[in-house]
């Protein structure tokens, strides 16, 4: 019994171990590789790509920044079935926050209509995207969260670049299954930060 070494799921039985410690599945291990590889990679290139998204313009709307990753959170349900979800998208502050409006409206529209779960979920999920509007990422700074996903892009490069040498000593070797999809922001933020989860 542990916790896995990515996202801090609890792990109970099964789960995914290497050299870099266990996982609750093979896309947590992934993305606990990548950054085990950026370890490899200068602090000041690192730093430069951070900037460099972080001053960018906007990737959804072409705006100015600054850019970050930030969350929305949705809820549905239909009589006993209730779903719920948290989705990360890396975007400017009016992107973040229209996809947060559009998050509480889905929330009011389709959460009510399970029980129990829709009931007590549909408050929090809106809560939580009201918690992002008033909050979200500090200005002035890039955030933890966008640190991360520019650590697991610039270690996707090196993997996909073999011929490109490493700064260090050679990165641990990875699963042959390592795929650039854990470099992203996606619609599950067990693959970012640790934060609470709904």
């Amino acid at each position: 019994m542990a916790n896995c070494a990515h996202c801090d799921t609890f792990i109970l039985l099964g789960g995914k171990t290497d050299q870099t410690g266990r996982y609750c599945n093979e896309r947590c291990q992934q993305a606990g590789n990548l950054l085990a590889v950026s370890q490899q990679i200068p602090r000041a290139e690192l730093d430069r790509q951070l900037h460099e998204i972080y001053s960018g313009n906007c990737p959804k709307c072409g705006g100015p920044g600054p850019v970050d990753v930030h969350k929305s959170h949705q809820v549905w349900s239909a009589l006993i079935v209730t779903s719920s979800s948290s989705k990360t998208a890396l975007s400017c502050k009016s992107c973040a926050s229209k996809r947060q409006l559009g998050a509480i409206l889905f929330c009011s529209v389709f959460g009510w209509w399970g029980f129990p779960w829709g009931i007590g979920m549909t408050p929090l999920q809106i809560a939580r995207n009201i918690g992002e509007l008033a909050g979200g990422p500090q200005p002035g700074r890039p955030s933890p969260l966008l640190e991360k996903v520019v650590r697991m892009q610039a270690a996707d490069r090196f993997v996909r670049e073999p011929r490109r040498p490493f700064p260090k000593s050679e990165p641990p070797p990875l699963p042959s299954s390592v795929t650039a999809s854990a470099a992203r922001p996606d619609n599950d933020e067990r693959y970012m930060p640790k934060a609470a989860k709904g």
